[in-house]
């Protein structure tokens, strides 16, 4: 009996130590808590250039910063800084908190989160080749909150649609303001070699979409960047052999001119 009532003591004990290295917040004190941490607008391409408003009427050696992809919690240290901002060469998206520290002692809590993550847009939308009927719609349009679908072969200001392709199952997508529909804006495209962000290499402005599973990046003509998974790519119900689709979703990046994403949309 007195053998195990040490046993319960020791994984005890094991236990409490265990959850105070496990503290998500990371380290803390008394300092004040860093405010108003904002992605700055020289923010470009896979660069983010982080603000925030300097401790003052205390001492401080500097600040520390985290990043953490998901999103969630603290995240990892990625900088030790005298100054109130930081230019992190990002290789994804996701969010930012600041401490301000004095040897061991820090501040209460984290800062508010400066986030560059994506808007995941999960409705799928599909649209039709040429070849398809001609009321079907051809063209998209890319917001924040959603996309539109319209005829290209109209007054439809489409980013991107689908035009001609063949009997072997694929179809081709266009910039909006290219080809023969190219009334719309225009939209430039590169293939992905990474799943966080376009590596640069491009663009093209139309091109044959040949798998189910090829990612997308885009470039908006409004300078924002979009991710598109190509979902499925139809066959049109009794159309003619050369009457394909393509279903798609994609991810937003909501600050213009960054191209940073996550490794998928979940």
């Amino acid at each position: 009996m007195k053998k195990l009532g040490l046993l319960v003591l020791v994984a005890g004990i094991i236990l409490m130590a265990g959850c105070a290295g496990d503290d998500p917040s990371g380290p803390t004190g008394d300092l004040p808590n860093v405010s108003n941490v904002a992605i700055g607008s020289a923010s470009v391409g896979k660069t983010v250039v982080l603000t925030w408003d300097a401790i003052t009427g205390t001492d401080i050696d500097g600040y520390k910063v985290y990043f953490k992809t998901d999103g969630e919690g603290t995240g990892n240290e990625i900088a030790d800084v005298t100054t109130n901002t930081y230019t992190h060469d990002a290789s994804s998206a996701g969010t930012y908190v600041v401490k301000a520290y004095e040897g061991d002692n820090y501040s209460a809590g984290d800062s508010n989160v400066a986030t560059t993550m994506p808007t995941f847009i999960q409705p799928l939308y599909t649209i039709w080749n040429n070849h398809a009927p001609e009321d079907e719609h051809s063209g998209i349009q890319f917001e924040e909150d959603g996309a539109t679908t319209g005829l290209a072969s109209g007054s439809f200001d489409q980013d991107l649609y689908c035009y001609d392709g063949g009997s072997n199952c694929y179809t081709w997508l266009y910039s909006g303001d290219y080809g023969t529909f190219g009334n719309g804006s225009p939209t430039d495209m590169w293939d992905h070699s990474s799943n966080y962000a376009y590596p640069g290499e491009g663009p093209w402005v139309y091109g044959a979409i040949e798998d189910v599973g090829d990612v997308i990046f885009a470039e908006l003509s409004d300078g924002h960047y979009i991710k598109i998974y190509i979902e499925a790519l139809p066959h049109f119900t009794g159309g003619t052999d050369n009457a394909w689709g393509i279903e798609l979703y994609y991810d937003y990046q909501p600050i213009e001119g960054l191209y940073l994403f996550t490794t998928d949309s979940n």
